[in-house]
């Protein structure tokens, strides 16, 4: 089997289903030997990881995927190979954690305002763990029979980005995160940047990633899951013209494991096993 890399994935300790041994299981099945648990605005899973994956044979590269407002919108920024145990870093990323709870309390009082008899219980009883987020807001409303999926509450009259019932969060900005994963000796990588809408257009542009460049950006992750092929090859594109690194992530969350039906470069792969795996035997 070819070695495979996932740089981007979930536990339960943020929206992801399975807990931390349990999603790491899944990955080193599929011929991942190198990965990295990105959960929101937390790292409280990562010593599991660590240890776990250890035992299973894969090289994990700490992780987090902190949510930021870039241009009056959210863009998400990962970083990678921080020292896990910084205390400033973690007191930070636990301002941020707890942060969320207020955005989605603020959310759920919009809600009410639009209609929806819907409760802070009514959300925390969507999440397998301590992590409250709009996905399970989505499932509080699907519970509830006012929507018929997840993919429905993701909408301007609900909870979509600038949507009647959403709630930014709260001020950092992807220039501060950046900064604050480079203080944890960490690299920041832009996350899914297809996948941002702004006027009408996804994806982020040449233009938007040489500001974050200016802050001190170093990859790109180029290949995700949810990217078309000539999305992926305009980042990839991107990124080396600027001297970026490029990155690969299923960014998995539950059901099935989208790894396979992914299709890096091998020269990606490769350049991150080599850079990533430096020194060590699994290489």
């Amino acid at each position: 089997m070819l070695k495979r890399v996932d740089l981007h994935f979930h536990s339960n300790c943020s929206d992801g289903f399975l807990d931390v041994e349990d999603v790491l299981n899944v990955v080193a099945r599929s011929g991942v030997v190198l990965a990295s648990l990105t959960d929101h605005d937390t790292i409280r899973g990562v010593a599991d990881a660590l240890k776990v994956s250890k035992e299973l044979g894969v090289k994990l590269i700490p992780g987090v995927e902190i949510s930021t407002m870039y241009e009056d919108g959210e863009v998400h920024v990962l970083g990678y190979g921080f020292d896990p145990y910084d205390s400033k870093f973690n007191s930070f990323l636990e301002e941020r954690f707890e942060s969320r709870k207020q955005k989605i309390m603020e959310t759920v009082k919009n809600l009410n305002t639009l209609g929806y008899s819907l409760t802070f219980d009514n959300v925390v009883s969507q999440s397998p763990g301590p992590f409250v987020g709009r996905v399970n807001v989505a499932k509080a409303l699907v519970s509830k029979g006012y929507i018929k999926n997840t993919n429905d509450a993701f909408t301007p009259e609900l909870i979509g980005d600038k949507g009647a019932a959403y709630v930014a969060p709260c001020g950092l900005s992807s220039k501060e995160a950046i900064r604050v994963i480079h203080m944890a000796g960490g690299m920041a990588v832009l996350a899914h940047p297809g996948l941002y809408r702004y006027n009408n257009e996804y994806g982020l542009k040449e233009s938007d990633i040489l500001k974050m460049i200016e802050w001190g950006l170093d990859g790109v992750e180029a290949y995700h899951s949810k990217h078309t092929y000539p999305v992926a090859r305009y980042y990839h594109d991107v990124a080396r013209i600027h001297g970026l690194m490029v990155t690969t992530g299923t960014d998995y969350h539950h059901g099935v494991y989208p790894i396979e039906f992914m299709n890096p470069p091998r020269e990606v792969v490769f350049e991150l096993l080599k850079n990533f795996l430096k020194g060590d035997r699994s290489s």
